[in-house]
């Protein structure tokens, strides 16, 4: 658990200028080692990080094409909304 806390704790301490691209490569890397272990859970709370990331560029900034629709592949996947 502290290992997942302390990445999801620095992403929303982070200032505004950081890649957005970048956060969310970051998320969804954390999902996928969730996955291979069986911690859907945690999984689909680091996809629903992804989607808060992609759909608040005021916040993190442009977020590439591609990036989006692999979040939504991983949201359909966790049958989150995206």
């Amino acid at each position: 658990m502290k290992r997942i806390l302390l990445p999801l704790l620095a992403a929303l301490a982070l200032p505004c200028a950081v890649n957005a691209n970048d956060a969310v490569k970051d998320s969804l890397n954390i999902a996928d080692m969730n996955f291979r272990v069986g911690n859907y859970e945690i999984a689909c709370m680091m996809v629903s990080m992804a989607i808060f990331e992609v759909n608040n560029p005021e916040i993190w900034g442009a977020t590439s094409s591609r990036l989006k629709r692999e979040v939504e592949s991983y949201a359909k996947r966790c049958d989150l909304r995206f």
